[in-house]
């Protein structure tokens, strides 16, 4: 006795099944880019704080995991209470002599309005390129948390320096070190 297989040449509906199964396939890549691509927009939109900072005060810092050594509270013209300035201290390139950096973030913790270099002794035209305008506002606006853009962490992207791809990660830990230093100890 001879068995047939139950693969029929003639017949359309493997056909069928396959044209479905790649729209199915197509719509699901098409669906997941979409949602990305909107998350990303989402965290990597900077946006206006509305506010200039007019003074600070300092207040106490206490102990911590994150490397902060100073806390300052900013207010607008108006004398408003508007964000910190946390200060921390960073290992880059240089292990000697850490990155110091302060970063101003919007009192709720959400934002990042800026951050300032205030000591570094990364290598000659290379790491020292931290303390460029070009890197440095693009932070002001983020969304907290920060990420290297080439990393696969959440938060707002910021594109790293090349060649100085370690004094840049150290920034971008300092203000996400600012960050959680703020919701442990600052958040009201």
């Amino acid at each position: 006795m001879k068995k047939q297989a139950h693969y029929n040449p003639n017949s359309k509906k493997w056909i069928i099944s396959f044209v479905i199964m790649i729209i199915v396939s197509v719509g699901v890549v098409l669906g997941t880019i979409g949602i990305t691509n909107a998350i990303d927009k989402k965290n990597n939109t900077p946006v206006d704080t509305g506010f200039t900072i007019n003074m600070t005060t300092p207040i106490a810092v206490k102990d911590n995991e994150y490397n902060v050594t100073g806390v300052e509270k900013a207010f607008d013209t108006q004398g408003n209470f508007v964000a910190y300035v946390i200060k921390t201290s960073n290992i880059g390139y240089n292990a000697e002599v850490p990155i110091e950096l302060a970063t101003t973030i919007t009192k709720d913790g959400k934002y990042v309005c800026g951050i300032d270099i205030i000591k570094q002794e990364e290598t000659e035209y290379l790491g020292v390129r931290i303390q460029t305008d070009e890197f440095k506002n693009q932070f002001s606006g983020r969304k907290l948390p920060v990420a290297s853009s080439n990393s696969i962490e959440k938060g707002s992207k910021i594109d790293i320096l090349s060649k100085s791809t370690i004094s840049s990660e150290a920034v971008i830990n300092g203000v996400n070190n600012s960050s959680k230093y703020l919701q442990e100890f600052l958040a009201e």
